[in-house]
C-alpha cells in the first residue's frame, strides 16, 4: 500500500515538468546553479523579498542534479523527487511511533493535499524544505526521546540547511531552543557541541561572502528600515489554507478562478473534515502530552505539535509581510496529528460504544475509512484539475507560462539561428538587466550558452551590424511597444502559441540590413561626445488623443563607457514655450556592440493646447 501512495504521490510531484511556472526567481536560482554544476562554488543564493540575501543551500541541492543533465527540467524534476522522499520518511517517522495505520493516513493525506503538490512542481527554494523539516523532527526524536544522542547532528544539520533554504524556517529556531530546554537532561554536551560545529560549517561560505562585501551585514538595517511591527492572523490563515488545500484557486488569478471553480467538486465539506481531524489529533497529541508524559508516543507527540504551531506563533506578530510559502515548514505535522486520532477511531469505539458489537464497530470504522477515501479522492481531483487548468488556460497576474512553451520557443530560436547563420539572438520584452527585470531573467537561463543580448520594447528596437534572430514577447501590452518594428523588418516569423487568449512568442530573423531608414535623416550624423551618431527622425505620430509617439535613430558608440546615459525630449510651440517632456534612459551600454542601430520610441503627452508649428 505505501508503494502505491508514494507512486501517487510521485506522479502528482513529478509528472509533466512542462506544466510548471518559470519566473524570475526560479530562473535566478536555477542560474546560479548551473554556475556551481560548471564549478564556480556558490557562496550566496539569489536576494529575498525583504533584500538579504539568501544563503547559498538551495542554489547547492539544486545543483546536484545539474551535474548530471543541465536542464531546467532536470532540477524541476529534482524538486519533485525531494518531496516524494518527505512522504517516505514521514511513513518511517509515523510508523515507529504510532504504527502502519497512522503511517498510511498520515502519508496519504499528504501524498495528495493540494498546496504541498502544487510546492512541489517547481524550481523554488522554499519547496525544498519538507525532506529537511522531517528529518529536524526525526533526528529531534531519536536523540530527546530514544536518547540516542548522536543524531542531534541530524538535527541541528536539518536545521540549519532548512534556514539557509529559506528564512522563513527560522521559526524552527526557537522550536530547537524549546525542545532542548523540556529534554534537557537527555542532552549529551559533547553530542550538542558536534551538532552545533556541524551546522555552524554550512554557514562559513556565507560568512565569507559577507566579509568579501567588508563584512558589513545588512539584515538589522533591513529590519530597522521596516513598517511598524503589527500582530494579526495571518500566520493563522495561511498554516489553515497549506493544511487544507483551501484556496488552490488563487493560482488561476482574478480572471480565470470562476471557471476553474466549476471544475471542482464541493470541496468545502473536504475542508471541515480535514480541519476537525487536524484540530482533534492536535488536541489528542497535547492530551497525551499532558496525561502520559512518560510515554514515548506522548514526547514525540510534543515534538510534532511544536512543529506545527511554532511557525504559527512566530508570525503572529510581524514587521514584514507574511506569505503562505512561509509555512511549507508546518508539512506535514498537521497530517501527523490527523492520522493520529483517525488510527485511534476502532479504540475509541470500543471504549464510547461497547454496546455496538463488534460489527457494529467495525461498520463505523470501514465508514470513516470510505469517509476519508473519498476525501483523498477529491484531493487528488482538486490538484490534477488546477495542473490540467494551469496549463491550457491564461491566467493573468497569477501562474505565468508553463515552462515547457518557454523552451519550445528557445528551442526554436537557436534553430533559427543555426538556420539563418546569424550571430544572436535579441530578446525583445520589458526590461533589459536579468539582475533587475523578470523578462530577460528568464531568458538568461535559457538561452544560457546561446549569445543573446536584451531589448526593453517598451523603449527601444535594436538592429544590429550582422544578422539575428529575435524573440518577441508578443503578449498583451499596456502601451504601444516596439514590437511593430521587428515584425515590419523582419525576413521570417514564426508564432509559438500561448494559452488561448494570452498570446504568442514570436521568433523572427533579422538580415544585416533590416533596419528601418529614419522619415526625415540627418544629412550628416550628428557625433556626441560619447560617439554616439544621431541619424534622424521619424514623423510625429499619435497613439491616442494624449499621447504622441516620437522616434529617434541612432547609432551606438563602438567604445562606451559603462554610464547610463539618457535622453531628454522637450515638445516646444512656435514661441519655444516648452508644452511636454518626456526623459528615459538609452539602450543600455553594457549591451553596445560595435555597428548597432537603434530606435528609441517615447511616448510624449500631448496636451489638448498643442498646436502646430510644433519642434
Amino acid at each position: 500500500m505505501v508503494l502505491l501512495i508514494l507512486h501517487l504521490a510521485g506522479w502528482l510531484r513529478l509528472a509533466f515538468p512542462g506544466l510548471t511556472e518559470f519566473k524570475a526567481d526560479e530562473a535566478r536560482l536555477l542560474n546560479l546553479a548551473l554556475d556551481m554544476a560548471e564549478g564556480q562554488f556558490a557562496l550566496r543564493g539569489i536576494s529575498s523579498s525583504v533584500g538579504f540575501p539568501n544563503f547559498p543551500a538551495s542554489v547547492w541541492i539544486y545543483s546536484l542534479p545539474l551535474f548530471v543533465w543541465p536542464h531546467p527540467y532536470a532540477a524541476t524534476l529534482f524538486t519533485g523527487l525531494l518531496n516524494t522522499l518527505a512522504i517516505a520518511a514521514t511513513y518511517w517517522f509515523v510508523r515507529r511511533y504510532w504504527g502502519i495505520t497512522a503511517a498510511l493516513v498520515a502519508v496519504s493525506m499528504f501524498a495528495v493535499s493540494p498546496w504541498a503538490v502544487i510546492f512541489s512542481r517547481k524550481i523554488w527554494a522554499q519547496n525544498l524544505l519538507p525532506l529537511f523539516v522531517a528529518g529536524w523532527a526525526i533526528g529531534a526524536a531519536l536523540a530527546l526521546v530514544e536518547e540516542r544522542p548522536k543524531f542531534i547532528w541530524l538535527h541541528f544539520l536539518c536545521l540549519a540547511l532548512a534556514v539557509q533554504i529559506h528564512l522563513a524556517a527560522i521559526a524552527l529556531l526557537p522550536a530547537t531552543a524549546l525542545l532542548l530546554l523540556i529534554f534537557r537532561r537527555r542532552v549529551r554536551w559533547r553530542s550538542l557541541l558536534i551538532g552545533v560545529a556541524i551546522a555552524l560549517l554550512t554557514v562559513i561560505p556565507f560568512v565569507i561572502y559577507l566579509l568579501q562585501r567588508g563584512g558589513r551585514m545588512i539584515l538589522p538595517e533591513i529590519i530597522g528600515s521596516q513598517s511598524q511591527a503589527a500582530l494579526t492572523a495571518d500566520s493563522l490563515r495561511f498554516t489553515a489554507m497549506i493544511s487544507l488545500g483551501s484556496n488552490i484557486h488563487s493560482l488561476a488569478g482574478a480572471e480565470a478562478y470562476s471557471e476553474f471553480l466549476t471544475l471542482l467538486p464541493p470541496m468545502t465539506p473536504i475542508y471541515w473534515l480535514w480541519g476537525l481531524l487536524i484540530l482533534g489529533g492536535s488536541l489528542l497529541l497535547a492530551w497525551q502530552v499532558w496525561k502520559n508524559w512518560e510515554e514515548p508516543t506522548s514526547q514525540v507527540g510534543l515534538i510534532v505539535l511544536v512543529w506545527l504551531f511554532m511557525p504559527l506563533f512566530f508570525f503572529l506578530w510581524h514587521s514584514t509581510p507574511v506569505f503562505l510559502h512561509y509555512f511549507i515548514a508546518t508539512l506535514p505535522a498537521q497530517y501527523i496529528a490527523a492520522a493520529v486520532i483517525f488510527s485511534r477511531i476502532p479504540a475509541a469505539l470500543r471504549r464510547l460504544w461497547p454496546g455496538a458489537g463488534r460489527r457494529g464497530q467495525q461498520a463505523v470504522t470501514w465508514a470513516a475509512w470510505v469517509i476519508l477515501l473519498l476525501t483523498l479522492v477529491f484531493q487528488f481531483w482538486s490538484v490534477a484539475a488546477l495542473t490540467n487548468f494551469l496549463g491550457h488556460v491564461a491566467t493573468p497576474g497569477a501562474f505565468g507560462v508553463p515552462l515547457a512553451m518557454k523552451l519550445q520557443t528557445a528551442d526554436r530560436a537557436r534553430a533559427l539561428l543555426t538556420e539563418s547563420e546569424s550571430a544572436e539572438i535579441l530578446v525583445a520584452g520589458e526590461g533589459e538587466s536579468p539582475h533587475l527585470d523578470a523578462f530577460p531573467a528568464v531568458w538568461d537561463v535559457l538561452l544560457r550558452d546561446t549569445p543573446h543580448r536584451f531589448v526593453d520594447v517598451r523603449h527601444a528596437a535594436l538592429f544590429p551590424a550582422q544578422p539575428a534572430v529575435v524573440i518577441l514577447d508578443g503578449r498583451k501590452t499596456s502601451q504601444p511597444w516596439t514590437g511593430d518594428l521587428y515584425q515590419q523588418a523582419a525576413s521570417a516569423i514564426e508564432e509559438i502559441s500561448l494559452r488561448p487568449g494570452e498570446g504568442s512568442f514570436l521568433v523572427m530573423g533579422l538580415d544585416q540590413d533590416a533596419r528601418p531608414q529614419p522619415d526625415h535623416p540627418l544629412q550628416q550624423p550628428l557625433l556626441l561626445a560619447n560617439w554616439v551618431n544621431l541619424l534622424g527622425r521619424d514623423k510625429l505620430r499619435m497613439s491616442d488623443p494624449a499621447t504622441a509617439i516620437w522616434q529617434i535613430h541612432w547609432r551606438t558608440g563602438d567604445n562606451p563607457d559603462p554610464a547610463q546615459y539618457q535622453f531628454f525630449n522637450h515638445l516646444l510651440d512656435s514661441d519655444g514655450v516648452r508644452v511636454s517632456q518626456v526623459d528615459e534612459p538609452a539602450f543600455a551600454p553594457w549591451q553596445w556592440a560595435a555597428g548597432d542601430t537603434l530606435i528609441s520610441r517615447f511616448l510624449i503627452p500631448w496636451p489638448e493646447s498643442a498646436a502646430p508649428p510644433l519642434g
